[in-house]
């Protein structure tokens, strides 16, 4: 029987570890498929509107991404239960890459068709990129390691808007008018998604992944009965339920902010916005990561003090939006990086957001983590997570796919907020405390063992037949 993957550290041996094989690398590989596709197309993204010359039809396209996007990350995890992790992973490296040549043809001729084509096809293999990710990110790292591991993680997606954005800044930076950034920055950032698929090949195999303290990587291999049966009973339960609209308003400010940009800001500040932004994803990250590492503190106190506080920036955020909605009524487009204070009221103001929302998404994985330690269930966690962000960001790009008033989005996103509070408060709180249980699969079997196992962390004691509780108490 292997150790579980949340056994205290203190209880293990240390393990020598291939370097290859080790947890890190696997997290540095999934960051570097994630830098050349997803990370290269939030490059575009942080121009607003994909770079193009107006928002409308990009929001539209996107919104339709988002949408394939939920249902892909959401049923992720079950295709990634059945073809495994590396192939699952060489698929996810493809579709951004013809979502960036679409912009290109549409920047260039104006090819509409294309560009919602490509939207499709990125949303599509994005989903199930993070299926593959979110449980390679939650159940490899060792517990005392995992918010720094999370932390990297971070700065790995979001170093691709950083380089991908100072690439952008180069090209454009010339251009002080408004519109549609150059076609050379298309084929440049193309370039660097090409190498995604090699990056993926790189990936171990869950059995093979070797952790510092001994723990295993299990990864079960169930019929389709199982498989769905399980996958039913991690989506429908209790805490997962709670904490999606969480999940829903997470990302819910992306198409607001983003308008903002491509409306009043002319092409050289947007790519500034896409070099400069990004770090605020970073700073959030590590801030949280750590200080979700730090032992001096119980638990029960670091998850409660990170939600309340990023709850409060997130709200005091909105405000702030509202007060800075108001004053660029009050100025032409073009805003220029000359422009003074209203340059630098609205330019901080999207770095704020970025690194509230890279903050708050580290701590729902932080918190997922803590909710099981099976591969599989953190896969469909993970899943649920991302594809319940990705319907949130739907309906936020289907409302500015057209001219609606800025008032209903800022509204929105300040409602959503405060109604998810009090859901996700009966998960926070219970983050730490003894009696919370985990939802486990007998994750301790063997892979061929058909033992029967029931949700909300009760299995079944092979020496008497008894179904047993297995609470996991916290560090």
């Amino acid at each position: 029987m292997s150790p579980q993957a949340n056994a205290p550290p203190s209880e293990m041996a240390p393990h020598h570890v291939h370097w290859f094989r080790s947890t890190i690398f696997q997290i540095l590989v999934v960051g570097g498929v994630f830098f050349c596709a997803p990370g290269m197309y939030n490059a575009l993204s942080s121009l607003g509107a994909g770079g193009l010359a107006t928002p409308w039809y990009a929001n539209a396209t996107a919104a339709a991404g988002y949408v394939f996007m939920a249902v892909l990350c959401v049923i992720g995890g079950v295709i990634v239960s059945k073809i495994g992790v590396r192939l699952s992973l060489l698929i996810t490296s493809t579709g951004d890459i013809i979502y960036a040549g679409s912009l290109y043809l549409n920047s260039k001729n104006g090819t509409q068709w294309f560009l919602l084509f490509g939207s499709i096809i990125s949303g599509m293999t994005d989903g199930l990129m993070y299926a593959v990710e979110g449980p390679i990110i939650t159940a490899y790292p060792e517990p005392d390691r995992r918010g720094r591991m999370l932390g990297l993680w971070v700065f790995m997606r979001n170093a691709a808007p950083v380089i991908g954005g100072a690439i952008i800044f180069g090209l454009n930076a010339k251009l002080d008018s408004t519109g549609g950034v150059s076609l050379q920055t298309y084929l440049t950032i193309i370039g660097i998604m090409c190498a995604g698929p090699f990056i993926a090949l790189l990936l171990s195999a869950p059995e093979k992944v070797r952790r510092r303290d001994g723990v295993k990587i299990v990864f079960r291999k169930m019929d389709w009965g199982r498989t769905l049966y399980e996958f039913y009973k991690v989506i429908s339960s209790k805490d997962i339920l709670l904490l999606c609209p969480l999940f829903f308003t997470s990302w819910f400010y992306g198409s607001y902010i983003g308008t903002l940009q491509t409306q009043y800001f002319n092409v050289r500040t947007r790519a500034l916005c896409a070099l400069v932004t990004p770090w605020g994803d970073i700073a959030g990250g590590f801030a949280i990561g750590y200080f979700l590492d730090h032992t001096k503190l119980s638990v029960k106190q670091r998850v409660r003090w990170s939600w309340i506080g990023l709850m409060a920036l997130n709200l005091a955020l909105w405000v702030w939006t509202a007060i800075i909605t108001k004053q660029l009524y009050s100025h032409e487009p073009g805003i220029d990086w000359t422009s003074g204070s209203i340059f630098g009221k609205t330019f901080s103001l999207f770095i704020l957001f970025e690194f509230a929302t890279m903050a708050t998404q580290t701590l729902l994985y932080w918190i997922i983590s803590h909710m099981s330690s099976d591969f599989i269930v953190l896969s469909y966690m993970t899943g649920t997570l991302r594809g319940v962000e990705c319907a949130g960001q739907a309906v936020a790009y289907g409302i500015k796919s057209s001219n609606t008033t800025d008032w209903l989005s800022i509204g929105l996103n300040i409602g959503l907020i405060v109604l998810s509070l009090p859901f996700a408060w009966v998960v926070v709180r219970k983050i730490g405390v003894k009696e919370f249980e985990k939802i486990n699969f007998n994750i301790n079997a063997s892979v061929d063992e058909k033992q029967e196992v029931e949700i909300e962390g009760k299995e079944k004691d092979p020496e008497d037949g008894e179904l047993t509780p297995d609470f996991k108490s916290f560090r």
